[in-house]
């Protein structure tokens, strides 16, 4: 009996088969200015595949990639995958193919005629970014597009980022038959005033302007941030989230960067391999069949020209 038991517990714990998901990720920001009633707004797509290997009492195996074709991959995300981590019950991740991803960033680094003196420097294409050359970059990849944490419950406290202190997830109610929980704080000045200190740096760093850590945080020390941030997830029965959504409304003065408020909003779902490609495959047909010469992403162009034209 006790045999038969074990067994059953760990067929439950370890899935057949890898199992294959896609994270589609979708945000949005609106931001208006107090001063000049200025208004702007960005959003966007992208995605990330997940394939859970196996299960364990120690934590989930799982590897990131990119569901797209390597060539058409550029900046960091081309040598941070595929990722292959075991996140911990707690959602705590450790890279599991670390030396791999190394030798991956060695030869992007020589392609592109780099030394390691780039890494950590900051750039902006259509937005700003940094080069990064080291694995644990791919962890902060994926909790910025996937569902942190792996498995929740009601009644658990969830470390919501820029929140004043954790936030409590209680039930809301019920979709598609899963379970909807929601988790509400108000936003921590320190996080912000952090946040737009490091924003200058970046900027400063672009613009080839000096400006130290400790002048970036002085001019951050007089910002006043108020507001709230709601995160909202969609369980299912064992605790597996299929969709995450994240909102936030804060209201900022003094800011080096912007003053006003912001709304944002940041959805990831979900979904299964086969259903995300059926999906991309019906989304290329009806473009191709509406205007074969059309751009498969004006989103996207908008945001990087109204980007570009603030640097200039």
């Amino acid at each position: 009996m006790r045999l038969t038991l074990a067994i059953t517990a760990l067929l439950l714990a370890a899935p057949a088969a890898a199992q294959d998901y896609v994270l589609q990720l979708e945000y949005e920001t609106d931001t208006k200015g107090d001063e000049d009633g200025s208004t702007s707004s960005a959003s966007g797509r992208q995605a990330m595949a997940e394939r859970v290997i196996s299960v364990t009492p120690e934590g989930t195996e799982v590897e990131y990639s990119l569901p797209f074709d390597p060539e058409e991959i550029r900046g960091n995300e081309r040598w941070m995958f595929p990722a292959r981590m075991l996140i911990a019950p707690d959602g705590a991740k450790t890279i599991l193919n670390t030396e791999e991803i190394l030798a991956r960033n060695a030869v992007w680094l020589a392609e592109a005629k780099w030394t390691r003196d780039v890494c950590s420097r900051s750039g902006f294409s259509w937005t700003a970014y940094q080069v990064r050359c080291d694995p644990e970059a791919a962890i902060e990849a994926v909790e910025m597009n996937g569902m942190q944490p792996g498995r929740i419950a009601e009644g658990q406290p969830f470390a919501l980022e820029g929140a004043l202190g954790p936030v409590v997830l209680v039930r809301s109610g019920e979709h598609e038959g899963r379970t909807v929980l929601t988790g509400r704080g108000p936003v921590d000045p320190a996080f912000v005033r952090e946040k737009d200190a490091r924003a200058a740096l970046v900027m400063a760093e672009i613009t080839r302007k000096t400006l130290t850590l400790e002048d970036a945080k002085a001019k951050a020390a007089g910002i006043t941030a108020s507001g709230t941030l709601t995160v909202t997830f969609e369980i299912d029965a064992a605790g597996l989230v299929w969709r995450r959504e994240d909102r936030s409304e804060i209201t900022l003065a003094g800011a080096s960067l912007s003053n006003g408020t912001t709304r944002a909003r940041q959805t990831v779902t979900r979904l299964p391999r086969a259903e995300w490609d059926r999906q991309q495959a019906e989304d290329e047909a009806e473009a191709e069949t509406a205007d074969p010469m059309a751009d498969p992403n004006p989103e996207a162009e908008g945001v990087e020209i109204e980007a570009a034209a603030e640097v200039q």
